[in-house]
This record gives C-alpha cells, structure tokens and sequence, in this order.
C-alpha cells in the first residue's frame, strides 16, 4: 500500500512539473539597468515593480508597488518598460503572466 501511494504522488508531482510538458519561465533577454550616474545621490533602498509579461514577451502596464523614493518612480517605470523576456510557456503554448520585480538599491 506504502508504494503504491508513493507511485501515485510521483506521478502526481511528475505531471505537475512545468518543464516536462513545453512550459517554461520568462528569462529576461535584456534586463533592468539603471546606472548610478542616473541618481541623484547615493541611495538606498527596495522597490517592488509588478508588471504584466505578454505572449511576446514584452512588458505591459508596469506599476510600483513599493518604493522607497517616489521620485525614482518615473525612471524606473521607464527602464522596466524597456526590458525583454522570451515568452512565457504553458505547454507549449505562449502565455501572458504577471509579474513581480524586486529592485535593490545600495550605496557604493
């Protein structure tokens, strides 16, 4: 009994895996940058950016969810629009996910 449960939880967990049926993650193709000659000073701080990731793979309606400097908003809305991914996949099949962005600010 013990190894048929532990059968049917493999297959379970087998055909919940993501990559064995043609699914897979965003991967950004160019990512966020943001140069320290952009800033007005030294900052430091966490922003959280969530965003929608489209079936090609561009991104759609960013918003800040979090910030620690409103004034940077603006310019951070603009390099996450600027941002690639290669296309979200659900079996295969390209599919439009919501995303959440964590940006770290430190100090040099």
């Amino acid at each position: 009994m013990r190894a048929l449960m532990c059968l049917m939880l493999m297959g379970l967990l087998t055909a919940q895996n993501p990559h064995d049926q043609g699914s897979q993650y965003p991967q950004p193709i160019k990512s966020f940058k943001l140069n320290s000659y952009e800033l007005p000073y030294n900052l430091e701080g966490n922003v959280v950016v969530e965003f929608i990731i489209s079936k090609k793979g561009e991104v759609i309606n960013p918003i800040v969810l979090d910030t620690f400097n409103i004034e940077l908003n603006e310019t951070i809305i603009d390099r996450v629009m600027q941002m690639e991914f290669t296309p979200p996949m659900q079996n295969g099949i390209p599919v439009q996910v919501r995303y959440k962005l964590p940006i770290v600010f430190k100090a040099d």
